[in-house]
């Protein structure tokens, strides 16, 4: 017994397995793994390809894949928990979560799924999962059939409320306890996103952390859950969370005031729900710009000593790095003024934070000399479009005829958040420059031209790499391509993103997440693009690596369809391809 301990109780930390979505508890998406390198990374080719039979276009696949002990674990867009076998996509189980559509929010999508060892018997593993219409799911790990001692969680009946509790984001654990980010509605009607802990063998909830306050609550005030889910400092024992915005959007009349804890960066005892500190990304948000991506544990080297740190990236274009253990930002913070609004009763708050670094990572505001230069046609239908808009000055409120607004609605960063490689203590991190038409009362635009391309000047999307010890960038370089536009003369553009990088000890960052059915590696030292590889759709997920017999895999689901074609930015197909790559038998290994 002693020796299958040894052997089984380190699964998680071993560099073949991704065990995490997020690659490991602190969600930093980096791989020790580098037998996929610059030298051979152009002769990846596809290793396998599972097929889930139930994408659409409404709900796309947004899922990154587990890989725990040989088999890979994975989440369709039909809601259906599965057990590949990793080299080859051969099923091993499928568990059907009988989520209800018409239960579920307005993304109904699910990004992962969480994987649970008990330390006294570490034959014991389960598979945790949120769901959409909003439920917590334990699976054995072996079997795929439910855990008979686990009493299925009801999250609406937690929160004591009838209106839409959802889950996106993949669960997280610690111990023998598991979390989940909570999604809501937008509207006045959202339930509050309380953090709560539950128990991994039982089901039974252990502690809540209040968003909101019930003089909120009673109010009308919800939301504010960390609907990105969480990453832990298991070393410390802290759980930190980014949330959201409090309901309802673009308009905080009946919410005055900062709006604590919403738009935060929290760090919360694990084990107690105790908060630690917490620091506002946002102050009474009016503009959608809650935390999209959840926060990733980094380090940096200063003074010549190394200081344990943790960044989120936001939708409103900026990273902001805090102290882990004090919640102090480490590059300062300014308060920059804010405009006044137009609508009667709206008491905007006077500034808005901005760090003095890292610099922004995408624009935020849009002036005249930002429209589009795509074309005279383009350039004459966005200026008469913006005549008729209110534009011009940072952080300007909604209005009743539409304020345009930089970053829009998908940011800035996206939900999928950034990678950090602690060999380099470089952040990745792959943004959107797409402006949104906010208006009061609520009406989601973006700001395109006559043909669907963004109004603004590109490029519309950007991948980024921040040196974490300086706050400065190493480099930035266009990410994604329209094709028909190159075809045209144009420049490289960027395209909007919807998915997360990945980087490794082979001086890689993996991405797919662009609207031209493409998968990408860039060298993580210069940003070069190493190889683009087809894709079937696109993929609006972050991808996965792991090594089993030696081999290196990487691995990401490619379905496009979902926010990015109904707002117009896909124009591609969609597909249900959940896809993995490898180097072929001949190709010269890298560094492993």
């Amino acid at each position: 017994m002693l020796t299958l301990l040894a052997a089984t109780a380190f699964i998680k930390v071993t560099p073949a397995n991704w065990a995490y979505v997020g690659g490991d508890a602190g969600g930093s998406s980096y791989s020790p793994l580098k037998q996929i390198d610059a030298t051979n990374v152009g002769r990846l080719r596809e290793a396998w390809t599972f097929h889930t039979a139930d994408a659409g276009a409404d709900i796309p696949m947004q899922a990154t894949p587990i890989v725990v002990s040989g088999t890979l674990y994975f989440v369709t867009a039909g809601h259906r928990v599965v057990a590949l076998e990793p080299t080859t996509g051969r099923r091993k189980w499928t568990f059907d979560s009988k989520n209800q559509t018409s239960a579920s929010g307005h993304a109904r999508s699910s990004r992962g799924v969480a994987f649970w060892q008990d330390r006294h018997d570490p034959r014991q593993t389960r598979i945790l999962y949120g769901t959409p219409d909003g439920r917590i799911l334990s699976i054995d790990a072996r079997t795929g059939q439910a855990d008979p001692k686990f009493h299925e969680v009801n999250l609406r009946k937690e929160l004591g409320t009838q209106g839409y509790v959802g889950v996106s984001a993949a669960p997280t654990v610690f111990e023998d306890l598991v979390y989940v980010g909570i999604a809501s509605d937008e509207d006045p009607s959202a339930a509050p996103g309380h953090i709560m802990a539950f128990s991994v063998k039982t089901g039974k909830r252990m502690w809540k952390f209040d968003v909101l306050t019930p003089d909120q609550i009673s109010k009308g005030i919800g939301a504010a859950g960390a609907w990105s889910g969480y990453v832990v400092d298991e070393r410390r024992g802290i759980l930190f969370a980014a949330t959201g915005s409090a309901a309802p959007d673009f308009d905080g009349r009946d919410r005055p005031g900062d709006n604590l804890y919403a738009n935060c960066v929290l760090a919360i005892d694990a084990r107690t729900g105790r908060k630690l500190w917490h620091f506002q990304t946002v102050h009474h948000d009016l503009w959608d710009h809650d935390n999209a991506s959840k926060p990733v544990l980094c380090k940096m080297r200063s003074n010549g000593r190394d200081l344990d740190t943790v960044a989120v990236v936001t939708k409103t274009g900026f990273c902001f790095v805090l102290d882990r253990t004090t919640g102090k930002p480490v590059f300062g913070v300014k308060e920059v003024p804010a405009a006044p609004s137009t609508i009667p009763g709206e008491l905007v708050s006077p500034t808005q934070p901005e760090p003095v670094l890292p610099p922004p990572l995408a624009p935020n505001l849009f002036t005249e000399a930002d429209i589009t230069n795509l074309s005279s046609e383009s350039r004459d239908f966005v200026k008469k479009l913006v005549a008729n808009l209110d534009y011009g000055k940072k952080y300007l409120p909604p209005s009743k005829r539409g304020t345009v607004v930089s970053p829009g609605y998908f940011g800035g960063s996206p939900w999928s958040g950034a990678s950090f490689n602690p060999a380099t203590n470089t952040l990745f991190v792959n943004t959107n420059n797409v402006p949104g038409i906010m208006s009061n009362p609520a009406d989601y635009r973006m700001l395109v031209d006559q043909d669907g391309y963004p109004g603004v000047r590109p490029p519309w999307g950007m991948l980024t790499a921040i040196d974490m010890n300086t706050g400065r960038f190493r480099w930035r370089v266009p990410l994604g391509e329209h094709k028909e536009l190159t075809q045209r003369g144009v420049p490289r553009t960027g395209t909007l993103n919807l998915g997360g990088t990945l980087t490794t000890a082979g001086g890689l960052v993996f991405v797919g997440a662009t609207c031209d059915q493409t998968f990408r590696a860039f060298d993580a030292a210069t940003g070069k693009t190493l190889v683009e590889l087809p894709l079937p759709a696109s993929a609006y997920a972050a991808p996965a690596t792991f090594e089993v017999g030696g081999k290196q895999y990487v691995v990401i689901s490619a379905s496009g369809g979902g926010y990015a074609k109904r707002f117009g930015f896909d124009r591609g197909p969609v597909s249900d391809a959940l896809v993995c790559f490898s180097l072929p038998p001949s190709s010269p290994l890298g560094g492993s």
